[in-house]
């Protein structure tokens, strides 16, 4: 796998990859956890491809139970909530193994 295709996979998957300074911030959902080593054994090449594209590569979050993107934030902070199915409540900070995150230098 090329690094460019793991930073798709990461993105399809619904990871978030975000450049801060010269490390690399990191969130995965438990799906693509598997993902990490390769993360960590190409570390330049993905602060290059991050600094090629803004910073940042992630998807528009959607609810992972009927796929719509109507999601609401009071304030733009704290859970999402579904406004279709009302079924995903999901904070950005990591929570009981719902996401991974971890920083290296």
């Amino acid at each position: 796998m090329t690094v460019a295709e793991l930073v798709e996979t990461v993105k399809k998957s619904g990871g978030v990859l975000a450049l801060d300074g010269e490390q690399i911030k990191f969130q995965l959902p438990p799906n693509a956890t598997h993902l990490l080593d390769l993360l960590r054994e190409h570390k330049q090449e993905l602060i290059t491809i991050l600094r090629a594209r803004g910073g940042r590569v992630a998807t528009f979050p959607h609810c992972p139970r009927c796929a719509s993107y109507a999601l609401y934030r009071k304030n733009d902070m704290g859970n999402y909530e579904c406004q279709t199915c009302d079924g995903f409540k999901r904070s950005l900070k990591p929570s009981h193994g719902e996401t991974t995150n971890f920083h290296e230098s």
